[in-house]
């Protein structure tokens, strides 16, 4: 029996030293685990702290360097847009410069013919002859048998004896009226035969200036009638001409009946109602040569 717990407590001693053993063989290979673990963690982790140090250089430097980009682009595409804007501004210099001085050139051509405006028809108008022919009034000259309205709207050709003016290459303002399908220019202060009524008996002389759309005017057709105004309407045409026929004050002007005489002296005192009285005295005033 001693042997028995003798061998027993041997075998309970070498189990208890190999259980110490082992569990000491444990903690101590856990606390290498755990002591190799801190230290990889620790180079990994400064390995890891050194290449987010060098990514975050990275992109600051990426991102600096897309800034700079983008302010290089931002300073080419400023100095192109103020390049521009600067051909712009001074093309819309040039181009102001150039209307200024042509308004100013065309103001000044309708002042100038305005201020030496003489009453007229344009070199255009035509006027028909007694041999039937149809011509200019640019070439018409004295002599010329043209044909005439008389006051019981009688036709007849007469002829030219008188030139008011005939200016060739001036430029003036012209009221063209637009009746019947054919359309008369002359200028403003120049008189053609109106009517309110539409009748003949009602007729008077009446300046191009103050004709308005719904009067009658007179044609010559087949016969002479009155015709309706359509329209009324300024144009600048160049020719300056006032014939004056024989024993006759109304001219086939463009195929509408129109006077021979146009303002003169008597325009500045007499109203306008009254553009009846200033052709009678002018024809008056300047009876044809005998």
């Amino acid at each position: 029996r001693r042997r028995r717990v003798r061998r027993h407590r041997r075998v309970h001693r070498r189990r208890r030293v190999r259980r110490h053993r082992r569990v000491h063989r444990r903690r101590r290979v856990r606390r290498h685990r755990r002591v190799r673990r801190r230290s990889h963690c620790g180079r990994r982790c400064r390995y890891i702290r050194a290449h987010q140090a060098r990514l975050r250089a990275m992109h600051v430097r990426r991102a600096w360097l897309a800034r700079l980009r983008h302010s290089r682009n931002l300073r080419r595409q400023l100095h192109l847009r103020r390049a521009r804007m600067r051909r712009l501004l001074a093309h819309r210099r040039r181009m102001a410069a150039f209307l200024r001085r042509r308004r100013a050139i065309i103001a000044a051509q309708r002042a100038r013919a305005r201020r030496h405006h003489r009453p007229c028809f344009p070199a255009h108008a035509q006027v028909l002859l007694q041999d039937g022919q149809r011509k200019r009034m640019d070439e018409l000259a004295h002599g010329d048998a043209v044909l005439t309205v008389g006051s019981d709207m009688t036709t007849a050709f007469k002829e030219v004896y008188f030139f008011g003016h005939r200016e060739s290459e001036a430029r003036a303002p012209f009221q063209c009226i637009k009746a019947g399908g054919k359309e008369l220019c002359l200028s403003a202060d120049h008189f053609l035969v109106a009517s309110n009524s539409g009748l003949w008996a009602d007729a008077f002389p009446l300046r191009a200036a103050h004709v308005s759309v719904g009067q009658t005017v007179w044609q010559h057709g087949e016969k002479t009638e009155g015709v309706k105004v359509e329209e009324v309407a300024e144009k600048w045409l160049t020719g300056l001409y006032n014939p004056y026929t024989l024993d006759n004050n109304l001219i086939v002007v463009d195929g509408l009946v129109a006077s021979t005489h146009s303002s003169w002296f008597l325009e500045s005192v007499v109203p306008s109602s009254m553009d009846w009285l200033p052709p009678s005295v002018y024809e008056a005033r300047l009876p044809p040569a005998p």
